[in-house]
């Protein structure tokens, strides 16, 4: 009986490498395959579809490493095959193994496979490698009571099957997969290797009760706690760097005789709040609370970079906060008793504001007088931070006087220009802003700077340059604005009684008359 192996790679490779198989028109004695019991070496061989494989009932060894497999065939046949090595290709599934009696190891790495076949029944089974495929989820292994290595490495798995049958198991590799938790660790009392690095593991106590553990490799995780270590005489190799251990953490493991190489720095940063918002004068503090059985921990607190402070308490306080304590703080914490290990918080920003502020001003005109000013009301100003009651008051900036409200909040005979509002809580607490007051829509552009109180000035409330020319067109003052003229000259004279024309940053006119 002859097969036609339909991938040209495979029969070639058969060809050169086994040349007593293959007749000279290039086909598979399948009764020569069938009795062959040497092993079947067919890595690197840019094969693609695998089909032909199952006449070799008697191979001990399947080497298929290294090629672009993506078509494989069932190997219920191949009743005498112990090692199935299939790694580095384009597989998406594994043919059934139930009738592979004499199966020991299946190392699969390096796929597209989603998940494995079902491994019941199968308790020859001793090596299972898996890693960097697509794999979520395990099948049942309760049934491999001799399995010594698992190892899911680098697939998208968050979960591992019940594990407490597997109590021969020495080796458990699960790094960078998205597994955070192993429950039935206590029962792998056998455990010789355990590599989880790249997790979310927080805690691995189920290794307390475990004596037989030689490596551990936990970096990267979120662990916060340690298992005990002293009860583990062949543990010679441990990596915990970049979780979030302290001190008080790793200075009982620094006792310990048995380690050849330990790894625990850098941790993760300690935790401060990022963003402070915060009024003055309150009272504030920045506190690492770590390592509480500790009084030996240095902590040295920085602002912007530049050291502040050393002491052992983990806090900074502000007693109480200023504006000028605005910045960006950090803290570094080191321990003579583990010079190799400095922990570092992350850099948080404190905004220190004013006792109380402004936030905007809102005026109500409730009546105007064009002689006199207008009646206004700032009852709906916000004041941010400000503990009622609020007074309020009014500062002219032109003369420069304080005007004392009729109410709380309303103020007659404001002429126009600029003003201050003061405001102050009853903390004592103060702030102030500027704000204008513009004539009433009725009033003329007319103004009497005699001095009487009552109309002795125009007010030009626009931003940017005003420029007053004469009649005649000439210059005779120039004024930032908004800004009130009070009739004099840009040399101090006072300018005669006539029409005057405004020019408004060079663009808009206003035409106003002045009376002596």
């Amino acid at each position: 009986m002859y097969y036609n192996i339909p991938d040209t790679s495979l029969r070639n490779t058969l060809i050169r490498n086994y040349p007593s198989l293959m007749t000279t028109d290039g086909l598979l004695d399948v009764t020569a395959a069938k009795g062959m019991s040497q092993d079947l070496n067919l890595d690197n061989s840019n094969i693609s579809d695998a089909s032909g494989l199952q006449f070799f009932e008697s191979t001990g060894i399947l080497r298929l490493r290294n090629n672009n497999l993506t078509v494989f065939p069932q190997l219920s046949s191949m009743k005498g095959v112990r090692r199935v090595y299939v790694s580095n290709n384009h597989l998406t599934s594994i043919p059934d193994l139930s009738a592979l009696y004499q199966l020991i190891d299946l190392y699969v790495v390096n796929n597209n496979l989603t998940d494995l076949p079902s491994v019941q029944g199968k308790s020859t089974l001793l090596y299972i490698t898996c890693s960097g495929n697509q794999i979520t989820a395990l099948p049942d292994l309760s049934a491999l009571v001799n399995l010594q290595t698992l190892i899911v490495s680098f697939n998208p798995i968050s979960a591992l099957p019940d594990l407490s049958m597997n109590t021969n198991l020495t080796l458990l590799d699960v790094q960078s997969t998205n597994i955070h938790s192993i429950p039935s660790l206590p029962a792998l009392v056998n455990l010789q290797t355990l590599a989880c690095q790249n997790n979310l593991f927080t805690d691995l106590s189920g290794l307390n009760s475990n004596t037989t553990l030689t490596t551990l490799t936990a970096q990267n995780n979120l662990l916060n706690t340690l298992p005990d270590f002293s009860n583990k005489p062949t543990l010679s190799s441990v990596n915990i760097a970049n979780n979030n251990l302290t001190f008080e953490d790793i200075i009982p493991l620094t006792s310990l005789t048995t380690f050849s190489k330990f790894t625990y720095a850098p941790q993760a940063e300690l935790s401060l709040p990022l963003y402070t918002d915060i009024r003055e004068p309150n009272n504030f503090n920045y506190q690492i609370a770590i390592d509480p059985t500790l009084t030996s921990d240095k902590f040295t607190w920085y602002k912007n970079n530049t050291p502040l402070t050393t002491n052992n308490t983990g806090q900074f306080s502000f007693t109480p906060v200023f504006m000028s304590d605005s910045g960006f703080y950090s803290v570094i914490v080191n321990n003579n008793a583990v010079p190799g290990l400095t922990l570092k918080s992350n850099t948080a920003q404190l905004i220190v504001r004013p006792c109380i502020e402004i936030s905007s001003i809102q005026v109500s005109v409730l009546s105007s007088d064009c002689r006199e000013g207008s009646s206004i009301d700032v009852a709906g100003t916000t004041v941010a931070g400000a503990t009622l009651p609020i007074t309020f008051m009014l500062q002219a900036t032109s003369p420069v006087k304080n005007i004392t409200g009729t109410t709380s909040t309303q103020f007659n005979k404001i002429i126009p220009g600029t003003y201050v509002l003061n405001v102050t809580d009853s903390r004592n607490c103060s702030a102030a802003k500027t704000f204008t007051v513009d004539k009433g829509p009725d009033c003329q552009n007319v103004f009497s700077p005699d001095g009487d109180g009552i109309m002795d000035n125009y007010f030009i409330p626009d931003t940017g340059t005003a420029q007053i020319y004469s009649t005649s067109r000439r210059l005779i003052k120039t004024l930032t604005i908004p800004a009130a003229w009070d009739g004099t000259t840009s040399d101090g004279g006072m300018a005669d009684a006539g029409y005057y024309v405004i020019v408004i940053n060079g663009t808009s006119t206003i035409g106003i008359s002045l009376f002596r």
